[in-house]
């Protein structure tokens, strides 16, 4: 079955690295195609294609059970101990993981993919740092959040990142994910993980989505991380 996602090609011939993102709940991939044309009008991009998977719809406890597109599910907005669906995003991480295949499968090399996320795609882009059996070039983690505990990711680590970039980034007034939970992600990635190369900024009167300076600091991160 093809992997369902809105794709950008390069705009140069091959093909030389590749940008996945993954979409936060109730958005579709056509919601972060923005990234692609914003990237591309540097030369540096040209040879960058990407990819921007679509989530299934699922139900959402925490939205009286409606079905809208999610990576998991989540259960309560705004209780940090409530029941987390680790299963949920166990499957996610493995459609990461093909994803992933199919570009290396294309002959792109690891080293040459970044994986990075808003919201929901940014929980599993920070997550697949550790569960990832690929060493990739980087990881982007946009408004990102980890409710996974240490035991969740022991039995599906695979720990080939712990030197890979990552690049946090979070608004200061965040009313849907705070920005405490982006921080204290860092914290647990770092302290139980071992992550050494974990950059967290935050922007002062962001909420939740992205901003020009937020999206100048990603420009930095990736182009320091494919060597453009």
């Amino acid at each position: 079955m093809p992997l369902n996602a809105v794709r950008v090609a390069s705009k140069a011939q091959p093909a030389k690295n590749v940008i996945l993102v993954f979409h936060g709940l109730g958005d579709s991939g056509s919601g972060w195609s923005f990234l692609a044309e914003y990237l591309q009008r540097s030369p540096a991009f040209a040879h960058t294609r990407f990819v921007f998977p679509n989530a299934p719809n699922m139900r959402i406890d925490a939205n009286g059970g409606m079905s809208m597109p999610a990576w998991f599910n989540i259960y309560d907005w705004a209780n940090p101990d409530a029941r987390v669906d680790v299963e949920g995003i166990k499957s996610s991480l493995k459609v990461i993981n093909s994803f992933i295949q199919e570009q290396i499968d294309d002959g792109i090399s690891p080293e040459n993919i970044i994986l990075g996320g808003f919201s929901q795609g940014a929980a599993l882009t920070l997550a697949s740092t550790v569960t990832s059996p690929y060493k990739l070039g980087g990881f982007f983690a946009l408004s990102g959040f980890c409710r996974l505990k240490k035991e969740d990711l022991d039995s599906i680590a695979e720990n080939k990142n712990k030197d890979t970039p990552v690049f946090h980034g979070h608004g200061d007034q965040d009313p849907i994910i705070p920005i405490q939970y982006g921080s204290d992600a860092k914290k647990f990635f770092e302290k139980y993980f071992h992550l050494s190369d974990y950059d967290f900024k935050s922007y002062r009167g962001m909420a939740h989505s992205t901003s020009l300076e937020e999206m100048q600091d990603l420009v930095q991160f990736l182009s320091k991380a494919l060597k453009l």
